[in-house]
């Protein structure tokens, strides 16, 4: 039996003032009044609390102290639509309720219960949204059969259906013997099977009707139902998983802007070696162009175009505000300028003395070349060692102490010819050096040409006797063009006609301008500058990202918003069936909760991986991905429960 007793309910008027009821097992009963009476608002009482109510309540002699667990165990609720979870098929239905009895289910099971109601051959992969109201209302019916609930309340049973599903309902409910039934109702076919039936009059409750008889206890019946949030997630309508689904690409899109612009930015402001130090800001190199200028000018590169300067335009050149000193300069390559498929290897005498041969005959005009250092380089230790840069000595394996044997091209004759884009020809021999390695300098130390990546370093001086050696010698190597050259002017001494130039580093680009005014065919290059406006356009290009980004981040989130809000209301009917059935309030909030718990989890695991996929050779700092996908992810998990949190409540 069923005692509900001091129940008060008040909205903006009293609806019921200090009444009771009681109902009987095994006992069909009825509530009748007249509309607006509070028929319906009684029976969600029963099965929920809200703050204008007060009731107390006992079951078989016992208090119900936690009602959500009481409805989860004993009452099955069916209001007047047959309001179903939407997010379920009829099988999901009692699969939903099996899984919470620890229980499976079996098609044929389903089948059978459903005839009790009869419901027969109905689809049962399909929603409920595709059977009628009666059918419906039947179909809980035997879901409530499945539950073995003791308590089935239906509210306006017949509402809406014809008279042959009042037939059939009628039919149904006088098959359940064995429970007790308590519905609203003004049909006369249900109330004259009923067996108690109650008139609200007065905001009490009048006994109409009370025919009891021999009542089988339902008090032996212990049910628990546990019901999981983990679980539950499975149950999603088609459209609620695409929208999830959908929710998860739009993270994952963001998460990808957002890390693609990191890297940009990082990219921008890491460190360059060239931009860093202190000699590509300190030295300007300088040439007297003959001809066109057919590619960019590069320290070392296409010495064959270079003129020499006169005493009167070095002095002009001298004079310049925040010059400090001007030198020559020469490079001595691996490869023949004159004819770019002969080569040499180059050999390295380890400490241990064992030796490796490298070939980098194939690597042209980027294989290892010899530079010069100067008194002015701040990388110059004064120790007239031989210094190589980190390029060289991670690709190749040289380290300090390791020896470099190879033969050079040494610059040895120069003929005139004075062609259209061509001022000399010059003639190379071959010298062979042994350089032990003083010193391996860093990353941002020293300085670079565009010809090579690969610096071996040796004093002014060391490169001058070199040189002055070379002009010495006369076995030069073979040389078409050269051969043709000497054919039309006479061989001369080969002298520099490049200069390096060490300046005030404050005043680089102003010096770089004045010497380009001086003259149309004087080239200067400079590393430094160079590459900071590489810098500066890649700072733009950021800054246009960061403002791209910037605005497709703001659309993604209204997109976002929109799709969660609207996620979200969709499931308002569903959350409202889970506390229908008894599940608390802080339970269904804690499933909502869940859900952004696993979409967050599906955007890091598909979305990590994909990010590093995609930005592949962009990637710099590896480490910073999963922090800032994992903290994007929570931004976005943090407003998705906000934005349930405010619904849930809104609606409640």
């Amino acid at each position: 039996m069923l005692e509900i007793k001091n129940i008060n309910i008040s909205f903006q008027r009293n609806i019921f003032n200090n009444t009771k009821i009681q109902f009987y097992d095994s006992h069909i009963h009825a509530i009748i009044g007249k509309s607006g009476s509070g028929k319906t608002t009684f029976l969600r009482s029963m099965i929920q609390d809200f703050p204008q109510l007060q009731m107390e309540m006992v079951y078989n002699n016992q208090i119900i102290n936690q009602k959500d667990d009481f409805v989860k165990e004993h009452i099955a609720y069916v209001d007047q639509l047959g309001s179903y979870f939407p997010n379920m098929s009829i099988k999901q239905h009692f699969s939903f309720y099996a899984q919470m009895k620890d229980e499976k289910i079996e098609e044929s099971e389903i089948e059978r219960f459903l005839n009790q109601v009869n419901l027969h051959h109905i689809n049962i992969k399909k929603s409920p949204s595709v059977l009628s109201i009666g059918e419906r209302k039947r179909f809980l019916i035997a879901l409530a059969l499945y539950c073995d609930k003791d308590i089935i309340i239906l509210d306006e049973p017949t509402a809406s259906l014809d008279k042959k599903n009042i037939i059939l309902l009628k039919e149904v409910l006088l098959s359940l013997k064995n429970k007790m039934i308590i519905l609203t109702t003004h049909t006369p076919e249900i109330l004259e099977i009923c067996d108690v039936i109650y008139k609200i009059e007065n905001q009490q409750f009048e006994i109409e009707k009370q025919e009891i008889h021999d009542q089988n206890e339902m008090t032996d019946k212990v049910k628990k139902y546990h019901f999981s949030p983990i679980k539950y997630f499975q149950y999603k309508t088609p459209i609620q998983w695409i929208q999830l689904f959908g929710l998860v690409i739009l993270t994952i899109f963001i998460l990808l802007q957002v890390n693609n612009t990191i890297q940009t930015t990082v990219s921008t402001f890491h460190g360059n070696p060239i931009l860093l130090n202190q000699s590509s800001k300190e030295m300007l190199f300088i040439r007297n162009r003959h001809g066109d200028l057919n590619i960019v000018y590069g320290a070392g590169y296409e010495p064959e175009l270079a003129k020499p300067f006169t005493e009167e335009e070095l002095n002009r050149i001298k004079e310049i505000e925040g010059i400090k000193s001007i030198y020559t300069f020469d490079v001595l390559p691996l490869y023949h300028r004159n004819n770019t498929v002969d080569g040499q290897n180059m050999t390295i005498i380890k400490k241990d003395g064992s030796s490796k041969l490298l070939d980098v005959v194939d690597m042209g005009s980027r294989a290892p070349a010899i530079f010069p250092y100067y008194d002015d380089n701040d990388f110059n230790n004064h120790d007239d060692g031989v210094y190589i840069n980190q390029y060289l000595s991670e690709d190749f394996d040289i380290q300090e102490g390791d020896i470099i044997k190879a033969k050079f091209y040494i610059p040895s004759l120069q003929y005139d010819v004075k062609e259209t884009n061509v001022y000399k020809k010059i003639a190379y021999t071959l010298e062979e050096l042994e350089l032990k390695v003083t010193k391996v300098l860093d990353e941002d130390v020293g300085y670079s040409s565009i010809s090579t990546s690969y610096n071996i370093f040796i004093p002014y001086w060391q490169l001058n006797k070199i040189l002055d050696e070379g002009l010495k010698n006369q076995n030069l190597v073979e040389s078409s063009s050269v051969s043709r050259a000497s054919q039309k002017v006479a061989a001369k001494p080969y002298s520099s006609s490049e200069y390096v130039i060490f300046i005030d580093k404050d005043r680089l680009s102003e010096i770089y301008s004045e010497i380009l005014e001086l003259n149309i065919h004087y080239d200067v290059s400079s590393r430094y500058l160079e590459h900071l406006s590489v810098a500066e356009i890649m700072v733009e290009y950021r800054n246009h990202q960061f403002l791209m980004m910037g605005g497709i981040c703001a659309i993604g989130l209204i997109i976002f918003l929109i799709v969660q809000y609207f996620l979200i209301k969709s499931r308002m009917k569903e959350l409202k069936m889970l506390m229908n059935i008894g599940i608390n309030k802080k339970m269904v909030y804690f499933s909502l909760v869940f859900d952004v718990i696993a979409y967050g989890i599906i955007c890091l695991v598909l979305g990590i991986p994909i990010i590093y996929i995609v930005l592949n050779q962009k990637i710099l700092y590896t480490e910073m991905i999963p922090f800032v996908s994992v903290g994007i992810c929570f931004m976005f998990c943090l407003i998705n429960v906000c934005m349930m949190k405010f619904i849930f409540r809104k609606q409640n």
